[in-house]
């Protein structure tokens, strides 16, 4: 062999063994991702508040007495259910009750004072009329006739008298057993005391809080929303909402108030103020007012849309699906979409393998990859319930 042809047959020999060592030996490890079966569910765009949320009830009031006096007795403690108009703390009535036991009683002369204008009003009545028909016979003179007249005006305007004075001593009376009805502080409606600011034996004054009371019937939350999300806002929307002491539990409500006015306390952020009103629900805790609290207001709703996670999305528009042991790029049409979920409105089809972990070291189109042992349970799992969701009845 000429040693030109000889040298051509090694340096053939060489490359092809370096092929081959590259083939086996030195071929790139494929790249270990995590998939997700692309699957059709539900979808929501949703507004969420920017700080934390309170519970409230706008029934809450903290009443206090009408009238200055000591305390006596305070029948609820924090925590007691009460009616509206139960008496929650009554005041010393001693004075009171003097006041009216003396209105009483001259209210009771008075009458008797009255009962006797009434009876001399009603006897010179009856003399005016004897005389009249003397008179008109001619039985006694108009001398006599005139002194009758004037007796009988004289017991009229006694019985006048009598009767205002009587009705001044009803007024008296009234008053009086008004005064002790204003030392009792009732309920305003319907209830429970959450705080209670005076003791018994301590004195109070008019206007002066002593009790708060709450209905747990009327709650809601009041949230703030940032300022970007104002112009999709509006009454009506339905809302989630999730309470701190009770995780893995939701309410469901809907807004009813969206304020008309932007927050611009200076050095926070400019927040809009909605209340989402927060009904008793079967089956959970009853929230208590202080509570914070998370809410979720409902802007759109897609049922059983092609969907895939919000991190398997690159830059809004691309993703990445595993094809013949390769990651494949997929340019994709999204719609709705939420932290956790995209809607997938073309450039995917139902069932199709897509990668979640994109931020993995070396990971691009055209590499070769293989699906780790979570990743495969993961997409069985996405497959299971989305065959459970399509033999279900739609809502």
């Amino acid at each position: 062999m000429k040693p030109r042809l000889r040298w051509l047959v090694i340096a053939a020999g060489v490359v092809a063994v370096i092929l081959a060592l590259r083939a086996t030996l030195f071929r790139p490890r494929p790249i270990e991702v995590e998939v997700v079966s692309a699957q059709r569910g539900m979808v929501e765009d949703a507004v969420a508040n920017s700080q934390a949320g309170t519970v409230k009830s706008r029934l809450r009031a903290r009443v206090g007495a009408e009238r200055a006096g000591r305390v006596l007795s305070i029948p609820h403690r924090e925590g007691s259910t009460v009616k509206r108009g139960e008496p929650l703390l009554l005041l010393d009535p001693a004075s009171a009750q003097v006041q009216l036991d003396v209105a009483l009683r001259d209210r009771d002369a008075l009458r008797a004072a009255r009962e006797s204008a009434r009876a001399a009003a009603t006897l010179a009545r009856q003399d005016h009329e004897r005389t009249r028909q003397l008179l008109a016979k001619d039985l006694v003179s108009q001398e006599q006739m005139d002194q009758v007249k004037s007796r009988l005006d004289g017991a009229e305007a006694g019985l006048t008298a009598a009767e205002a004075r009587f009705q001044s001593a009803e007024a008296a009376v009234r008053l009086a057993g008004d005064e002790i009805t204003h030392l009792r502080v009732v309920a305003p409606f319907d209830g429970v005391v959450t705080q209670r600011f005076v003791e018994v034996g301590e004195s109070v004054v008019p206007g002066q809080p002593v009790l708060e009371v709450m209905s747990p019937d009327s709650l809601y939350v009041s949230a703030p929303i940032d300022e970007i999300d104002i112009g999709r806002l509006k009454t009506g929307l339905p809302a989630r909402v999730t309470l701190d002491p009770y995780p893995g539990l939701t309410w469901q409500g809907a807004v009813t108030r969206v304020s008309a006015f932007v927050n611009d306390v200076k050095e926070q952020n400019r927040t809009l103020e909605v209340e989402v009103d927060l009904k008793p629900a079967p089956g959970l805790p009853r929230p208590r007012p202080g509570t914070s609290a998370d809410v979720q207001i409902i802007l759109n709703r897609h049922d059983r849309v092609l969907r895939v996670p919000a991190f398997a999305v690159a830059e809004g528009k691309r993703v990445l699906v595993v094809r013949g042991g390769r990651a494949v790029a997929r340019e994709v049409q999204t719609g709705l979409k939420n932290w956790d979920w995209i809607e997938i409105n073309a450039g995917l089809s139902e069932g199709e393998t897509v990668i979640t972990n994109l931020d993995r070291l070396g990971l691009k189109a055209g590499v070769a990859v293989s699906v780790s042992s979570r990743g495969r349970a993961n997409a069985a799992g996405a497959n299971a319930e989305a065959g459970s969701r399509a033999n279900a009845p739609s809502r």
